[in-house]
This record gives structure tokens, sequence and C-alpha cells, in this order.
């Protein structure tokens, strides 16, 4: 008897969970749908058909897959013309690595990659530079972000850039604009 007792209400909260989960899909999938329109607005205001000279710069999060997959998905040529950027910093996870190849295999669109100048492993970045975690925070970035990042954009002949930052990251970009034209 204990047994079914304990059992029950573990079932009817599994029940609940679920009907919870369906009508959670429902209202977010309403709510998504906005942001798709709005997306797609945006695209076909500010980029080029063809997609040629626009940027993507990709550090492979959820978000930044999630826009390759709507532009492949609403906007196949524009995907096809731009350039996705990638840099590896030589301290990326291997997850990192794995899901970029998951990425560019699945939606057929090869990042750009470029990484710190003149070595091609952390034991290089190591001995040229030091210990990431020694290094002033604004010497690490600009070695192995800024300056790759830079050589990319040249490489691309970018116009246009998409950055991904999002509203959510931070006070400063609560406002933010979705296209700064003056930014170009």
């Amino acid at each position: 008897m204990f047994a079914v007792r304990s059992f029950t209400p573990v079932l009817s909260r599994r029940v609940h969970a679920q009907q919870f989960q369906c009508s959670w899909r429902l209202l977010s999938t309403a709510a998504l749908d906005d942001k798709v329109a709005s997306f797609k607005a945006d695209i076909e205001t500010h980029l080029p058909a063809d997609g040629k000279r626009v940027v993507f710069a990709t550090a492979w999060l959820a978000t930044d897959n999630v826009f390759v997959a709507l532009m492949h998905e609403h906007f196949p040529k524009v995907l096809s013309g731009m350039n996705l950027v990638a840099i590896d910093t030589m301290h990326l996870f291997d997850t990192t690595h794995m899901v970029a190849k998951q990425v560019e295999a699945k939606y057929g669109k090869a990042a750009l990659w470029k990484a710190v100048a003149d070595v091609s492993t952390r034991e290089e970045f190591n001995a040229r530079y030091g210990d990431c975690e020694e290094m002033d925070t604004a010497d690490f970035d600009f070695v192995s972000k800024v300056e790759p990042f830079q050589r990319a954009l040249a490489e691309c002949n970018k116009d246009i850039l998409i950055t991904g930052r999002r509203m959510d990251q931070a006070a400063q970009r609560i406002s933010l604009d979705v296209w700064e034209d003056g930014k170009r």
C-alpha cells in the first residue's frame, strides 16, 4: 500500500508536467512566431539578397546556431553568399569544435576559421604569450580574439557585420538597436 500511495503522486506529477510542457510549447510557439517574423523582416530590409560582403561572427553558441538554422530555412541564398567567421582562441572547449563541425555539416556552410597568429596549439600559445589565466585580460582578448577577427574581416571584405549581441547580455545592451547603420 505504501508503494501505491507514493507511486500515484509520482505518476500524477509526471502527467501534470507533460500537460504543462505541451501547453508551454503551444505558448512558446506563438511567441516565437512573432520573433521569427520580425527576424525575417529585418533580414529582408537590411541584408543583400546574395549575402555578399556580409559576415556573421559565430562562437557556436545556441543562439548563433539558431541564427544559422533560420538563415538556412528562410534565406538560403543569403546564407550561401555570406561568411561565417569563427575564432579559435586556442582555449576553446573540445565540445565547441564538435558543435562547429556539426553545424557546418548540417547546413552545408563552412566557417572561415582564424586563430592566434603564429601559433597552432595551446602549448605554442603558452610558450609565446604565457598562461591565459595569468595574462592581462585586455592582452588575451587582443591576441586571441581581436587580432584574428580583424584578419578575418579584412579577408571577407566585410560591409555588414552580424554580431549576435543580445540585449540580455549586459545592461548597456538593453536598448540595443537591431540595425546600426552608422557602424557598417
